[in-house]
């Protein structure tokens, strides 16, 4: 069940990864500074994974109390993206604003940010007895 979870948890991270990307991507080339940027792709990304998590990573503990589920879940993404975003500015104030940097960044941050979020997710936000 364990290596199941977490194979899932990655398709699942895959396309967050891809929402959180494409608008990083999408806001810089209208403008926004990488650090904006990077902070107005993450909520997006967050409710997608919520709802593809809930529905198909750990859908045995999907149950009553949405809300009070996706609260959990934010709480442990933003923990999560505290981790994934001091990694990504790391890069980017390091290497300066190119955009290798800002991906090479992206990338590390969100590697480091991933085992954070799945140990929330499965012993918190989706917890069967919680």
């Amino acid at each position: 069940m364990l290596l199941r979870q977490m194979m899932r948890f990655g398709v699942v991270g895959g396309v967050g990864f891809i929402v959180d990307g494409g608008m990083l991507w999408f806001l810089l080339a209208n403008g926004f500074s990488p650090y904006v940027a990077r902070a107005l792709s993450f909520p997006v990304a967050v409710i997608v994974t919520w709802a593809l998590n809930r529905a198909w990573t750990f859908g045995a503990a999907r149950k009553p109390g949405r809300i009070r589920q996706f609260n959990k879940y934010l709480a442990i993404q933003l923990i999560g993206a505290a981790t994934n975003y001091c990694f990504y500015s790391l890069v980017v104030r390091t290497f300066g604003e190119t955009s290798l940097a800002i991906f090479v960044g992206f990338v590390f941050g969100s590697f480091v940010g991933m085992f954070v979020n799945f140990w929330g997710a499965r012993q918190i936000a989706f917890r069967h007895d919680a």
